[in-house]
């Protein structure tokens, strides 16, 4: 049966992709990245205020390679290195991972689809988050980004199907192999999305499921510790599961986006910790509004709550605005200001006691110390 349940998860992908026998030459190679710095201002971070140079405040900090290959029949070769780094210090993201951002290697259709293999982004990533505030930055995102919404997480060792766009719906599958001998599900993870687009309208739903159940937390999905929102945000690795699921609907409409979404997500731990002893639900309600004033000038706010409930049970109200000068097509220069208070209590670092629940805004930092956290941010972003 596990032979069985791989074959579906991998070959069944495989099985809908044709296979030309002629390759063509023709192929390119493309460099590409962003780059984004900010100086940021915190009124509380651990046990005081903070001023720092803070990247990836609006855009990620990245430079990859992508690159296909004709192969004839509307088939192509295709792949994507892309690294995650530290513009302050140049230090590398993802774990000190070379390409930790994304690294893949597949085949696409243009009948039948793309199918993907290596380390990616999940489905709701991919078809969900576009949808959504985070767009704009992590502070209109959620909370130690309890559901992925800011994508702190990826999925390895993955198989990824993207289908062709069919009368306005998308859909994505795909499946994250453990590797463990003798359990096809042990470390291993899941995920689906489906999105719809017509006219200005576009929605999307998706689900993620992932087994950190290896020895030290190990598993295809990485760990998320950002700050005190989250079980187990310090040095002690977190050995459970995480389900997720995330809906969001979109409008544009004369210079106008206005967006809404909804997250479910549960924490279920595996190890015997002390009060982190039962399964933590977040649930997320948002929605943002932006209008571009002129061609070179939009404006965008935003609203966050976010709930958790379980061992530990607190409530975390976000607010959060900026402000983007479009230089160039590449360049941005831009402002945030965001807001948040929490009430009610979460967990220490090591998952054996309840604490007080601080402020936190999204996942640019440790939580505060009292329950609210208030942050202003100046940066420049450009893209190559």
């Amino acid at each position: 049966m596990e032979r069985k349940a791989f074959l579906s998860c991998v070959a069944g992908g495989l099985a809908t992709l044709s296979v030309t026998p002629f390759a063509h030459a023709q192929s390119t190679v493309t460099l590409y990245g962003e780059l984004d710095d900010a100086l940021a201002y915190y009124n509380n971070v651990g046990n005081g205020s903070l001023v720092e140079m803070q990247g990836a405040d609006m855009t990620a900090n990245k430079w990859g390679l992508s690159g296909k290959e004709d192969l004839g029949g509307g088939l192509r070769a295709i792949f994507k290195l892309e690294d995650g780094s530290n513009v302050n210090n140049g230090k590398l993201g993802q774990g000190g991972r070379l390409f930790g951002k994304q690294a893949w290697v597949g085949l696409d259709s243009s009948k039948l689809g793309q199918l993907a293999l290596g380390r990616q982004y999940d489905t709701t990533v991919d078809l969900v988050q576009g949808m959504t505030g985070d767009v704009y930055s992590p502070a209109f995102s959620t909370p130690g980004d309890a559901d992925n919404n800011d994508s702190k997480f990826r999925l390895q060792n993955a198989a990824k199907y993207t289908s062709p766009e069919f009368g306005g719906f998308r859909l994505e599958a795909m499946c994250g192999l453990g590797g463990v001998s003798g359990s096809f599900s042990s470390q291993g993870s899941s995920s689906a999305a489906l999105a719809y687009e017509h006219g200005g309208f576009s929605a999307a739903a998706g689900y993620i499921f992932a087994k950190n159940d290896g020895p030290g937390g190990a598993g295809t999905a990485d760990q998320t510790q950002n700050n005190s929102v989250t079980p187990l945000y310090g040095s002690v690795p977190f050995v459970g599961s995480r389900m997720i699921v995330h809906v969001a609907a979109q409008y544009e409409f004369s210079g106008w986006t206005a967006n809404v979404r909804y997250s479910n997500a549960k924490w279920k731990p595996y190890a015997a910790y002390s009060a982190f002893n039962q399964t933590e639900t977040f649930d997320t309600g948002a929605a943002t509004l932006s209008y571009l004033i002129m061609p070179s000038l939009q404006l965008e706010a935003g609203y966050t709550y976010t709930r958790s409930s379980g061992a530990s049970s607190a409530t975390y109200n976000n607010a959060a605005a900026g402000a983007e000068y479009f230089l160039s097509m590449r360049t941005t220069l831009y402002a945030i200001g965001a807001y948040s208070h929490a009430h009610g209590t979460t967990f220490s670092q090591d998952g054996n006691s309840i604490v007080p629940a601080g402020g936190t805004v999204g996942d640019l930092a440790s939580s505060s110390s009292t329950p609210n956290q208030v942050i202003l941010i100046f940066g420049l972003t450009t893209k190559f």
